[in-house]
């Protein structure tokens, strides 16, 4: 879809949750375009007040409010020749709206406090985390600029959605932690695709990218050495009843009493799961005799590994 756009000057908005990249999909659609030796503008309009949005797109002249001291180009102008994206363009302002359907109309640019209008040559590609036609239906968007925007839809899946993506960004994200970290390998251990693939991803690739960073500085703390293999208990992975992935994922239906194990209410998260951990692993050491080596397999853990644990938890 990206590939059918680019090319035009269509009008692009891009919906999805939050972390699903759609400023990247934003920037592919600027760099496989005609604009693409043009700039491409950003502007986040949820992070701008409504009360400076207006002179942030528009621009505005000497003496238009306190402050403006000298005249000053907006977006839009800066943009001209090329892509100006508009960021969760959803929290704009009922006013800011009006202007800019405005502009979309006639092409035109009038900067506060000023009575000349500018014309420009832009291309608009926005995004919005909020279902627009939602809001239009809610009075809170203005339908007549929402079907200015959306000459060209363009919806990203949440990355619960998109299969072995989650593999595929997973390595991605390991070379470029391990050339980071100036490391010789840098791998997933075993359980860890599944434990990716299966995790509902509520922070999308943001969330992967996070969780993997720091699921690379646990592994080399805990594996000294220029080849380092990510576990799953440094993924760290948080299911929706509140265990994490590193431990539940291994089958714990097959650890007699292990539902039994639980942190205590009130604990810090890390602290809870520190606990959890110490009394799940003691648990399989007592049903394994002691054997370590035998203890780490049913855990699905590599055994260097798993001394490592033992140490760091204090057994």
């Amino acid at each position: 879809m990206i590939e059918k756009v680019a090319p035009t000057d269509a009008r692009v908005l891009i919906t999805g949750d939050n972390g699903t990249g759609k400023e990247l999909v934003a920037h592919w659609i600027h760099q496989k375009s005609d604009r693409s030796k043009g700039p491409m503008v950003e502007v986040n309009c949820a992070a701008i007040p409504s009360e400076l949005i207006e002179s942030e797109l528009f621009g505005h002249v000497k003496g238009a409010f306190s402050g403006a001291e000298r005249d000053r180009q907006g977006k839009f102008e800066l943009a001209d020749g090329g892509t100006l994206f508009l960021d969760e363009v959803g929290e704009l302002s009922a006013s800011a709206q009006a202007k800019l359907l405005r502009v979309l109309q006639s092409g035109q640019v009038q900067r506060v406090g000023s009575d000349r209008e500018h014309r420009v040559d832009v291309r608009i590609v926005a995004a919005s985390n909020r279902d627009l036609s939602v809001e239009v239906k809610a009075g809170r968007f203005r339908a007549d600029l929402y079907h200015r925007l959306c000459a060209y839809p363009l919806h990203i899946p949440p990355l619960r959605e998109r299969g072995d993506d989650v593999v595929l960004l997973a390595g991605y994200f390991l070379e470029q932690n391990r050339s980071r970290l100036g490391l010789r390998n840098l791998r997933l251990g075993r359980g860890c695709e599944a434990a990716l693939k299966r995790y509902s991803w509520p922070g999308n690739v943001r969330e992967l990218e996070h969780t993997l960073g720091r699921a690379a500085l646990k592994a080399r703390r805990d594996e000294p050495g220029p080849m380092v293999t990510v576990e799953l208990e440094h993924l760290d992975l948080v299911s929706e009843a509140g265990h994490t992935h590193a431990l539940t994922a291994q089958g714990l239906a097959t650890i007699p009493n292990a539902g039994m194990v639980t942190p205590t209410e009130g604990m810090p998260y890390r602290d809870a799961v520190d606990a959890f951990s110490r009394a799940l692993v003691q648990q399989v050491l007592d049903n394994t005799d002691g054997n370590r080596a035998a203890a780490a397999r049913q855990l699905g853990l590599d055994s260097g590994n798993f001394h490592r644990m033992l140490k760091r938890l204090g057994l």
